[in-house]
């Protein structure tokens, strides 16, 4: 497949354009950085774009099979757009242009409060301070994506919902659950693994998957 990498340039779009080479996939890595990519392959093609203001997208997307969107930003206390924003942009370029209208999106294993896994304390002291406090625009803006894909009926799209990320490049036996994660951690080199793993024929269409890692 020709597929496109949005956020490719971080830990865990290097990993996803690594993976998705090696599975004979071309990749358009897209970055809104000018600089050179960390890897360099000829099946993969880089493009500068900016999710955010729309320059770029398009064009980045024009003519591919699918879209995996690793755009993601840090807490913050100011309003964030790029999960919302971001993914508008995208759909509008897959809406006008693309071959297929398949697309990956992650998202948080926190941005909805989850049905009992991991205790009282974090369900109902921890994960809550997370999410409405130092986490509150981040995941209001992943919600605000959630819920505009819930309107887009013609993109045969997917949600991620990884729990807490770790640096851990290497693909393990992951465990894929429906919706919300059922343990705490997820390497990124699995959540890399599971939104390849959507492009198949066993792909979650129209809903939320939670990978972590065992």
């Amino acid at each position: 497949m020709d597929v496109v990498v949005f956020g490719a340039t971080g830990p865990t779009g290097v990993l996803l354009c690594e993976q998705a080479l090696a599975a004979g996939h071309s990749v358009r890595a897209v970055s809104r950085s000018s600089g050179p990519l960390p890897i360099s392959d000829s099946g993969l093609t880089p493009i500068r774009a900016d999710a955010v203001s729309g320059e770029g997208v398009r064009e980045a997307v024009l003519g591919t099979d699918a879209v995996l969107s690793v755009l993601g930003a840090p807490y913050s206390r100011h309003a964030i757009g790029i999960y919302s924003i971001g993914t508008a942009h995208v759909v509008e370029a897959i809406r006008a242009g693309a071959r297929g209208n398949r697309l990956v999106v992650v998202s948080s294993g926190l941005t909805y409060p989850a049905p009992g896994h991991f205790g009282l304390v974090a369900e109902h002291v921890v994960f809550p301070i997370l999410r409405n406090g130092p986490g509150r625009t981040l995941y209001a803006d992943m919600r605000r994506m959630e819920e505009y894909l819930h309107t887009c009926g013609d993109i045969d799209w997917t949600v991620m919902r990884p729990g807490r990320l770790t640096k851990d490049t290497a693909v393990s036996n992951y465990r894929l659950d429906d919706n919300f994660p059922t343990r705490g951690y997820t390497a990124r080199g699995d959540l890399a693994a599971a939104m390849l793993a959507e492009l198949g024929p066993d792909g979650h269409i129209h809903r939320a998957v939670a990978p972590t890692t065992r």
